[in-house]
Order: C-alpha cells, then structure tokens, then sequence
C-alpha cells in the first residue's frame, strides 16, 4: 500500500503540506530539523507555516514513512524512515556526524536488555564523542 492509501486508511490524505515536507527530506543530505525543513519550503511557499510542517512530521512519523532521532544538543533531527535503520556517532568537536549500522550496536542494545532490563532504541539517540580527524588533531 503507497502512502496516499495508507494516509486515507489512517483518516487523512496528502496534502500539499505533506508532500513538501516528504520532498525536502528526500532532498536532504543529512538528518535535518523541522526548522531547516521549513526554512527550505518557505523559500519557495512562504504561505507555508513552520507549525504546519511539524504537524506534517508527527503525523507522517505515526505512519512509519519519517523518522526522528536526538543528537547530542537535543534538537530534534528527521530523515525519511525507508532508510536502513541506523544509529548515529556525532562529533563533539566538529559536529560531524557518522550513520553505523544498527547491527554494530546491538550488542549494546542486548546488554542493556539482559543486564538493566532496558529496552533501547539506539536509532533514536546518538554516541557522542571525539571523531577520527578530531582525535588526530588533538594528539598532534
């Protein structure tokens, strides 16, 4: 089922607003926020309000077809959920950011499970550290 049929079995359809919100983040080369999504739509539709693309973004989140996760300054980052599920290494220094493999984390995800019971989501957060370049440059 496309998401035109799966908005309409959910009571809602795609409206203009939705479909911009989907573009600019099919266009997005990074997780974006909801600001930098309607900064992007209002450049070209001002008509647009920033309140309506959040809207649009829970409710495309509720139907699986967006995603969001929080890196280490606790904004809120969207990216289109057909994407592999993965999780996030975020720079301290230079902000960089780096998509792993979720499988490279589920051990984590099982030890936290087994040992406190805690059922983690690691697509939603971000490893906060030092990246590679950064690590290099402060040991010069």
């Amino acid at each position: 089922m496309g998401i035109d049929e799966r908005l309409h079995a959910s009571g809602m359809r795609m409206t203009v607003q939705r479909r911009l919100v989907l573009e600019a983040l099919q266009r997005a080369r990074h997780h974006v926020t909801a600001d930098d999504i309607a900064t992007r739509i209002r450049a070209r539709h001002p008509q647009i309000d920033p309140s309506t693309v959040y809207r649009n973004l829970e409710a495309l989140e509720e139907l699986g077809y967006v995603t969001h996760t929080h890196f280490d300054d606790r904004v809120t980052r969207w990216h289109r959920a057909e994407a592999e599920r993965h999780g996030h290494l975020v720079c301290r220094s230079c902000g960089a950011e780096q998509e792993v493999p979720i499988g490279l984390l589920e051990p984590l995800a099982r030890r936290l499970r087994e040992e406190h019971g805690f059922r983690a989501d690691l697509a939603h957060s971000a490893i906060v550290g030092i990246c590679k370049d950064c690590s290099t440059v402060s040991s010069e």
